[in-house]
């Protein structure tokens, strides 16, 4: 039986979940009968401990011991490369080895594994460092990487840095590159210079749990959270950060009451709400934030919207995006890096172009009410994008394209 070390690392100093995921892998890696073994390096695990759970055997590594406050960067690689060593224990010496990491930034401990373990090493790409930072600005990430490093500031170095050491990553310490989206292929080829050959694309996908309401079962779910049968629900799920586009979403709301009044915004997630409730001010009865609410409860509130609307400024996929079109929802997103490529505009939903910075607030707002008031006057529209949004979700996303493409993958190395 072959080995499988998929490798991830959690904090929650770190933004970017990659959770759904790695359990997908993981089933995946199952099914294709391999022997799992999930190394978790994360400040949640107390001390180091390997738990057999399911059929894997679970490594996990308390983060906090090995990446605390004030270490210096060298600290830090002599810190991963022990984490390197630690594992010797645990690893077979065997050249089917397959060694799948999730986070470039882990370039000691991929370069020190890569020399002391046999077997093949693939790197998931799921975000970079520098298209956070930039929002995806791949014109701005040019002009930083063209200055000379004494006339540049403490953000751009970090972005160059970051920068350079993910191309040494993708191009000397792994043997194959799995892009989640067509424009992070197009970065990894374009941008980093890996060789083309070396990179698939394999999007993400999701397991189908959409569920057909007749429309006296949708009304009494409906009412089970609140909602009236006659109301126009628009749907947001996601952290409340600003890169999500959540204050643009709040204030776009505040134009489409001024349109449709008998309409309700609602927030599914978890952050700050200070601000937000400030941006909401007056329409508090006509938008509800959840807080973080379980999968069943998400499936629950796109089953009874009417639309979805996914605002971020940047996405490097969008799992929420095929979220909604699996439960046929139609939506609107920024019409941005990953989000594009899901949503075809006029075919599955819609394409608004948001601007970045609060200067740009009122503008966004405007564009993106443009959209949510189109579509709560047009029901024949709602469900056509909603129907065609479930077709492409099954042609595209269901989890079954996932698990073929990496298995084939996989039989490769």
């Amino acid at each position: 039986m072959r080995n499988i070390y998929i490798v991830n690392m959690t904090s929650r100093s770190i933004r970017y979940g990659i959770g759904t995921y790695i359990r997908q892998l993981i089933r995946c890696a199952q099914h294709a009968g391999m022997k799992v073994h999930y190394i978790l390096i994360s400040d949640e695990v107390k001390e180091f401990e390997v738990v057999e759970k399911n059929g894997v055997r679970h490594l996990n590594i308390p983060l906090s011991s090995y990446y605390g406050n004030g270490y210096s960067l060298n600290a830090l690689i002599k810190i991963e490369e022990s984490i390197a060593y630690l594992l010797k224990e645990f690893i077979d010496d065997d050249e089917g080895n397959i060694f799948h990491f999730n986070i470039m930034r882990q370039e000691a401990l991929i370069s020190r594994m890569k020399k002391q373990y046999k077997g093949k090493f693939v790197l998931t790409v799921h975000y970079t460092e520098w298209s956070f930072e930039l929002l995806g600005d791949r014109k701005k990430l040019q002009q930083i990487l063209n200055k000379r490093l004494d006339r540049m500031d403490f953000r751009e170095k970090y972005v160059s840095n970051s920068f350079f050491r993910d191309k040494r990553v993708l191009n000397e310490h792994v043997d194959r590159v799995i892009a989640i989206a067509r424009h992070s292929y197009d970065d990894i080829v374009g941008i980093y210079g890996a060789a083309p050959e070396k990179v698939t694309l394999v999007n993400n996908a999701l397991p189908d749990k959409y569920r057909c309401l007749s429309a006296q079962q949708r009304s009494a779910l409906r009412a089970r959270y609140g909602l009236s049968p006659d109301e126009n629900v628009i749907v947001f799920a996601g952290r409340l950060d600003e890169v999500k586009g959540i204050a643009i979403l709040i204030r776009a709301f505040r134009l489409l009451l001024g349109r449709y009044p008998n309409s309700r915004l609602v927030v599914a997630g978890e952050g700050d709400f200070k601000e937000l409730l400030a941006y909401a001010f007056g329409d508090w009865g006509k938008v509800m934030f959840t807080g973080y609410v379980n999968q069943r409860t998400l499936s629950d509130l796109y089953s009874v919207a009417d639309i979805g609307v996914v605002p971020s400024l940047h996405e490097e996929f969008g799992y929420v995006a095929i979220e909604m079109m699996m439960h046929r929802l139609p939506v609107i997103v920024n019409a941005t890096t990953g989000l594009a490529e899901i949503v075809d505009h006029e075919t599955n939903g819609l394409h608004v172009f948001l601007k970045r910075g609060k200067h740009n607030l009122r503008y966004s707002a405007g564009e993106l009410a443009k959209g949510m008031i189109r579509l709560s006057f047009n029901p024949d529209l709602r469900a056509e994008l909603g129907r065609n949004a479930r077709k492409k979700y099954l042609s595209r996303y269901a989890i079954r394209h996932f698990n073929e493409k990496m298995k084939s993958l996989y039989q490769t190395l």
